[in-house]
């Protein structure tokens, strides 16, 4: 960069590019606040209980319109005695300072200075939380902090998620703290948070957070580090991983390793690593927790756009060259994280079929260590910040908006497979036609790397895909790929003969991986030291041994009694535990062939005597005894070779205790030298004529073994490619196992549910088929069709029904043909009513396929449909007569009452309907003799004629009444009603 001349000097001084010399400035750890809605009491709290003097710079982002005018800064100025300054473009960061972020402009950082970045015009909704907290893990790697404050939605959320990559640390608001907690819930929901607290106890975490190594004022040494923690503590480390988990993380890169060991350290002010490993072995979620940060799940929507384009562009087009139409495409993504990336392949895919109208299906597996990344990429929701990496076009084609996250669309969904895989131990898939495996090899050290590039060659079919990430190569193995893009290693896999390594790496790393011998007394048969070593002592003090060896029938050492250096010594280079190497001069050859003697004669004791031995360059005469040891089971057909000075008799000899042939010499040298030479003549005259027997078999068998042993080696190496294959092919089956039961659990859910809910309304339900046939029915069904379980699949026409209604089934099929529904009142042979209704049963996809029959039961609307009738019928007969009538129910009180009543006896108009009989017209009616009358009918539905009732009605005077009762009932479930007739007597009342 230039300066311009006619800048003064001051000018020129300022405008200067920060520069990475400039050490005061390198190191500053840098603090970014995201806060929106109710945000500035979190803000306040936050900074009223923070020391100015933390060595921090402070970055505050809010929600701000474009044209609001911010007083942000003067309303937090109030609560810290730290500067409050807003953010201007090319501001250099101080430590000890509070920027806020302006309205309308995006903010970022580079090289510790601030920068205006105008919103992006294409995004839907900006996020200027997650574009800030991006930038500035970029930028400041594992010094910067990322806090979430009060707020609504999601903004923030990704911009945790890439800190915590970047190994900086991240906190979150506690959502009961929170005016709105939909920001801090969805950062906490990620699972990238490492603290979750309230803003007034943020500020004493911070402190103590950086009081560890990573934010001295000078850049940590990285040698330093690498001391600190050492192999001994990775080992560690390790070990407790894979005890834990079952994983092993010796193979990946130890500088990354040592990054995140320290950043948990960090975490909990753990400054040793030694304690840090102790607090490992106590907490075992701790454990986890590393577990998951080693993994640096960091990923997501089209990362490196320009690497998609050129997949895009230039590999797709040669992969589809030659494939059919209906050609099912086989992906692979190891190292998936949260789905991002196999989402991204998946819409590259569905977009070329769509631009080229090409008909390829697709199956894509995509794979994780971390299973709760693949629960999380299993549900395909992902917070709206996804806007900044994913085009608008795209989200509007393959993402709907669902309570503040962008959700995959079935169509994609459908096409991709998550599960659990261990990349370096399980088998690989096969028959692949592209494999995505972005940013995964860069954590692997260059062993492991190896490892994996023959199995993706293998995976892969010829002419088939492999993509990498933008640091990552295929090292040495351009024999196994073609270049198709240099720049985004996009490679092509060649015809190079592909096999599957069949040996795997050994990713646990010793301490020491240096051959060391075992103990002598410590060798064992089958790893059972304690047990065999007890019971092989037993029976040396049982028989009061002198120096022995336990050997087995090939002359391996399992145990060692006594000193034997008289008797053995140890070969030279890598030491041997077979006794007939170790044989001092004079003792190998009789050992050799007694122990042949007792494998092949099966003798179960030889005796050899008077032996000379060559020990510190003079001989000494010797005995050894070989007794084949029968009891106990465990060391059954194992041998006791017994050593002893020879006795100082004058004889030599050698026996076998089942021959009992003593060969005997005298004590001179020569005649020892005689008898041990025709020992060896016999020795090796035995040996001769086995060798030779052995060689007839070996040629009679080596014209066979020749004759078959191409056959044998192309039947193996075809069996070995089957294994292999069912090996991935078993993975795979796995994998959609896994998938499916996972939909299985969601259906078995979804059917109770459906279930619950008709069995709920109470209506009876039949499913029908397009050939009419039962699929599915609720219970109250059977009080109408008389079904059972096993009519599942029947048709309904076959089935006996309780209704009054002969047409049911041509009806289904008019509705079924016509799509338009029907309703009819249908009766059952009980008398009971029903609304019968049949409607076509769709799909989701809006195809019919089949019918619904539903009963609703309206036998009250039909009682209450004749009530009315009824008493619509009885009103008007009543009122059609001119002698004054009353309708009484059971309870005696007046249904109705006709006009001549009305002007008879009520002609103040009073309403009298729903009134007692005996309480209208002050008590008028009430006689003992009117209320037996009027009970007698109703319990024995007995009438009565010509009830003389004398009473006296106000405004009417005394009157003398004749009363005629009948009962009125219209049918057994209609309530009876009483029909009064009165007249007056024209005699006169006394």
């Amino acid at each position: 960069m230039t300066i311009d001349n006619d800048k003064t000097d001051s000018q020129a001084q300022e405008a200067a590019p920060f520069r990475l010399e400039d050490a005061a400035e390198t190191a500053l750890p840098v603090v970014g606040i995201g806060a929106s809605a109710g945000g500035l009491e979190a803000l306040q709290l936050f900074l009223s209980h923070l020391s100015p003097e933390t060595g921090f710079a402070f970055i505050v982002v809010t929600h701000q319109l474009p044209e609001h005018v911010s007083l942000l800064p003067e309303l937090l100025v109030k609560f810290t005695d730290m500067p409050v300054v807003t953010a201007e473009d090319g501001m250099l960061l101080e430590k000890n300072q509070v920027f806020v972020g302006p309205p309308g402009k995006n903010l970022s950082v580079f090289k510790r200075r601030l920068h205006l970045m105008a919103s992006p015009k294409h995004n839907p909704v900006n996020l200027p939380i997650d574009y800030f907290l991006r930038s500035l893990a970029d930028d400041v790697q594992e010094k910067s902090v990322g806090i979430v404050l009060s707020g609504t939605g999601t903004d923030g959320t990704l911009g945790l998620k890439a800190i915590k990559g970047a190994a900086g640390m991240t906190m979150a608001q506690e959502p009961p703290t929170a005016k709105f907690d939909g920001m801090p819930l969805s950062a906490i929901a990620m699972g990238e948070v490492d603290f979750v607290l309230p803003p007034e106890k943020m500020g004493q975490q911070l402190i103590e957070y950086s009081e560890s190594s990573n934010f001295k004022d000078r850049e940590i040494d990285k040698e330093e580090a690498a001391d600190l923690v050492n192999s001994e503590i990775l080992h560690k480390a390790f070990i407790l991983l894979r005890n834990r988990t079952a994983h092993d993380f010796s193979g990946y890169k130890s500088t990354t390793l040592k990054r995140r060991i320290m950043r948990r350290m960090n975490i909990h002010q753990i400054k040793n690593p030694d304690i840090y490993i102790e607090f490992l072995q106590e907490n075992p979620v701790e454990i986890d927790k590393l577990f998951k940060e080693l993994l640096i799940n960091v990923t997501n929507f089209f990362r490196d756009p320009e690497a998609f384009e050129a997949l895009s562009a230039k590999a797709l087009p040669k992969l589809f060259q030659d494939k059919p139409d209906n050609y099912e495409v086989r992906v692979w993504i190891p190292g998936c994280s949260t789905g991002e990336e196999a989402y991204s392949i998946a819409i590259l895919l569905r977009e070329y079929n769509e631009k080229f109208g090409k008909n390829y299906h697709f199956q894509i597996f995509a794979t994780d260590l971390d299973e709760s990344c693949i629960i999380w990429a299993r549900d395909g929701s992902y917070p709206i910040g996804i806007a900044a990496d994913v085009s608008p076009e795209r989200l509007a084609r393959f993402f709907y908006l669902k309570d503040n996250h962008y959700c995959i669309i079935k169509e994609i969904r459908d096409t991709i497979i998550f599960a659990v895989q261990n990349l370096i131990q399980q088998p690989p898939f096969t028959r692949l036609d592209l494999i995505s495996c972005r940013n995964v090899l860069i954590y692997l050290n260059a062993d492991l790397q190896k490892e994996l590039l023959p199995r993706f060659h293998y995976a892969l079919n010829l002419g088939a895909i492999l993509f990498l990430g933008s640091s990552e190569s295929i090292g040495n193995f351009d024999d196994l790929f073609f270049v198709v893009d240099g720049k985004w290693k996009i490679y092509q896999r060649n015809t190079y003969p592909s096999r599957l390594p069949l040996s795997k790496i050994n990713l646990y790393v010793r301490p020491n991986d240096a051959l060391q011998p075992p103990p002598l007394k410590s060798l064992n048969l089958q790893s059972q030291s304690g047990l065999l070593g007890r019971q092989i002592e037993r029976i040396l003090m049982e028989l009061h041994v002198p120096v022995s060896l336990i050997i087995n029938e090939h002359g391996k050492i399992f145990y060692i009694h006594g000193r034997t250096g008289n008797y053995l010594e140890p070969t030279p280079g890598q030491p041997s535990w077979n006794i007939i190497e170790m044989a001092r001069e004079g003792l190998r050859m009789p050992l050799m062939n007694a122990l042949n003697q007792a494998v092949k004669k099966g003798e179960n004791e030889i005796i050899c005597s008077g032996l000379r031995v060559k020990t510190n360059g003079d001989f000494e005469t010797v005995d050894f005894s070989l007794v084949r040891i029968m009891h106990p089971e465990t060391l059954k057909d194992l041998f006791l070779v017994s050593f002893h000075p020879h006795k100082k008799d004058t004889r030599i000899y050698y026996y076998s205790k089942q021959k009992k042939q003593p060969i005997i010499a005298n004590n001179k040298e020569k005649e020892q030298l005689e008898q041990e030479l025709d020992f060896i003549k016999e020795s090796l005259r035995a040996t001769v004529e086995e060798l030779q027997a052995a060689n007839e078999k070996l040629k009679s068998a080596n014209e066979e073994l020749q004759s078959t042993n191409e056959e044998l080696q192309s039947s193996n190496e075809e069996l070995e490619t089957s294994k292999e294959e069912m090996q991935s092919l078993n993975e795979e089956l796995n994998t959609v196992n896994s998938e499916l039961q996972n939909k299985v659990e969601m259906l078995s859910h979804a059917n109770n549910d459906l279930q619950n809910l008709l069995n709920s309304t109470d209506i009876a339900t039949i499913f029908l088929d397009t050939d009419l046939k039962i699929r599915r029915y609720t219970q109250p069904a059977r009080n109408l069709v008389k079904l059972i379980d096993s009519d599942i699949g029947r048709p309904l026409g076959d089935l006996t029904s309780n209704l009054k209604y002969k047409h049911l089934i041509d009806d289904a099929k008019k509705v079924l043909m016509t799509l338009e529904s029907k309703s009819i009142e249908v009766q059952t042979r009980r008398g009971q009513w029903y609304l019968l209704r049949i409607l076509p049963y769709r799909t989701v996809e809006n195809m019919i396929d089949g019918l619904v029959i539903t009963f609703v039961d309206i036998g009250r609307l039909k009682k209450a449909e004749k009530t009315a009738e009824l008493a619509e019928l009885t009103t008007s007969i009543v009122n059609t007569i001119t002698q004054p009538l009353l309708v009484l129910d059971g309870s005696l009180q007046i249904i109705s009452a006709n006009p001549a009543f009305i002007q008879a006896f009520n002609a103040a108009n009073e309403n009298l309907t729903g009134q007692s009989l005996s309480a209208v017209h002050k008590q008028a009616w009430d006689s003992v003799e009117l209320r037996r009358h009027l009970s007698e009918i109703l319990t024995g539905h007995t009438a009565f004629d010509k009830l003389v009732h004398d009473a006296e009605f106000p405004g009417l005077g005394k009157k003398q009444l004749i009363i005629n009762g009948r009962i009125l009932k219209q049918s057994k479930d209609t309530p009876p009603l009483i029909l009064l007739a009165i007249d007056e007597s024209h005699e006169k009342t006394r």
